[in-house]
């Protein structure tokens, strides 16, 4: 299937667990006319998401995380389409994918020339006439600086953390999926303040919130993950 103009300036990524599958998807979708990035980890996925993608084409599960809530921050930064790739017999977790916000769902292995469609048809709703399209944006991020524990929010404002702050926030930014359980948050807090337990987390995570909103004037995306622990749900970068 020849891609047609309106799509010939279209960028994708591809993050699969499989590179020779990533290289036959990227030769494919590159003769059609779209620009095509590729990735087999979140980690490598993360290091590219500083430019602007239309699309996401991502597994459902990675090696070093979560394929879905990958595509949810992605998609809450940029704006693009997201199409998740599960197994054939996974009918739960495709229900669940779609609920969650994707765009649409394949079963793996992706037939190249199915995906294509899927990409164009995903393309073409999202770009649909609207009152107030929103603009792609590449998403910036918090920033994490260990020399002077500071925190820097998306908007240039900083905030000085205090070592068991930073000790909280460098192990969630070094997590490929932010996400940590809170027997091991607690366990690491505990290797500076020996005694730490889950109720010294819980004040910890409600006093840096705060702290956040007033210095930098954002909400800090440290949220609870039901039934895990906490996760960080902005993009980061280690300074």
């Amino acid at each position: 299937m020849a891609g047609g103009g309106g799509f010939m300036d279209q960028s994708v990524l591809v993050v699969k667990n499989d590179r020779s599958v990533c290289e036959r998807l990227a030769e494919h979708l590159g003769r059609s006319g779209f620009r095509v990035r590729w990735a087999t980890s979140l980690v490598q996925a993360e290091a590219l998401v500083f430019e602007a993608f239309g699309l996401l084409v991502v597994d459902a599960h990675l090696p070093d995380g979560d394929g879905l809530d990958f595509g949810q921050r992605l998609r809450c930064y940029m704006g693009c389409g997201v199409i998740v790739c599960v197994g054939k017999e996974d009918k739960a977790l495709r229900i669940a994918a779609l609920r969650g916000g994707a765009d649409a769902c394949l079963r793996a292995p992706v037939d190249p020339d199915e995906l294509e469609a899927t990409l164009i048809s995903v393309h073409r709703c999202l770009h649909s006439p609207a009152p107030n399209p929103l603009p792609v944006l590449v998403p910036s991020p918090w920033m994490l600086d260990n020399r002077q524990l500071m925190l820097r929010a998306p908007n240039g404002r900083c905030i000085v953390a205090n070592p068991l702050e930073h000790r909280l926030l460098l192990t969630l930014f070094s997590h490929p999926d932010r996400r940590v359980d809170r027997i091991s948050l607690v366990a690491g807090l505990a290797e500076a303040a020996p005694g730490y337990t889950e109720a010294r987390l819980e004040a910890l995570v409600s006093r840096l919130r705060a702290k956040v909103v007033k210095k930098c004037g954002l909400r800090l995306p440290l949220v609870s993950s039901y039934g895990h622990g906490y996760r960080f749900d902005g993009y980061v970068r280690l300074m």
